[in-house]
């Protein structure tokens, strides 16, 4: 179950990219079956209802598009929007994956650039009072690369990914969304006891710059992301069969990191020089 505040001012959109985020959930665990969707909406009196219904059409639509559906839900009268979903899923147990398995010596890899706080807020900054100063600094079509990548990012589903994931053999997976790369990587390395450690990481062409102009962590992997990648753990060897599935569908991957034994608690981290690499999204 996911629920936010919109992220989007386009209702379509803001609907596909609540479905994409409740799934995640669901494929970050290896399910590749998604049975529904059932929506939660909250939002005030005063906003229209084909608003509200104009969501649940961006949600049913990209459900659709994955071979599921939006069965129902709940809806309420809120200050302020919310919208969410509660996604259900379905694995024989020998096939889900937990985010405790992960290996002395594993290969991590990342479905997706990070980069969405920043370049979501460039989206609301230039879009209101604070737009001038923001173009001080930053060329508006380079803004509205960035927010363009963003939005794919945050509305391709991760049910290839998941696929993939089943075919070659994960240890261990989660998605990358509110708690950042790093808060994410952590829960990994607590529960599965090693020590992650990223060498590189694949960000939204900008958003670095964007990062360090709003003051926010995406250098420190700290940043938050919405609909995020699968951050996946397996045996080296398995990367390269990872990749050609991936980009079959013509989806890219980028390995980012390697656990390692830990010398004390286990955590994630970023190694000295970590670098990073500015890409587009599909």
């Amino acid at each position: 179950m996911d629920v936010f505040t919109p992220i989007h001012d386009d209702p379509h959109t803001q609907g596909e990219i609540v479905a994409c985020n409740a799934t995640n959930d669901v494929y970050a665990m290896g399910a590749v079956d998604v049975i529904s969707l059932q929506a939660f909406l909250g939002y005030p009196a005063e906003l229209p209802e084909e608003i509200a219904a104009e969501v649940l059409k961006g949600m049913n639509d990209f459900m659709a598009g994955i071979g599921s559906q939006v069965t129902g839900g709940q809806t309420i009268k809120n200050p302020w929007p919310v919208f969410g979903g509660i996604c259900l899923g379905v694995a024989h147990p020998h096939e889900i994956v937990y985010p405790n398995g992960a290996k002395v010596g594993d290969a991590v890899v990342l479905t997706k650039p990070l980069g969405i706080q920043p370049a979501m807020r460039s989206y609301r900054e230039l879009n209101d009072e604070r737009r001038d100063r923001l173009l001080e600094r930053f060329e508006e079509q380079d803004l509205l690369a960035a927010q363009e990548s963003a939005v794919r990012v945050m509305t391709k589903s991760s049910l290839e990914v998941a696929k993939a994931m089943r075919a070659v053999g994960v240890n261990a997976a989660t998605d990358v969304t509110g708690f950042g790369l790093i808060g994410h990587a952590n829960n990994v390395a607590w529960m599965s006891g090693v020590d992650v450690v990223f060498d590189q990481i694949p960000v939204i062409r900008g958003t670095l710059e964007l990062a360090e102009f709003f003051g926010q962590k995406l250098s420190k992997g700290l940043s938050a992301e919405t609909a995020g990648g699968m951050l996946c753990f397996m045996q080296p060897k398995k990367v390269d069969r990872f990749t050609e599935i991936l980009s079959q569908s013509g989806l890219p991957c980028w390995t980012v990191g390697r656990t390692e034994k830990p010398k004390g608690s286990a955590n994630a981290r970023l190694a000295e020089g970590v670098q990073f690499i500015e890409t587009e999204f599909p």
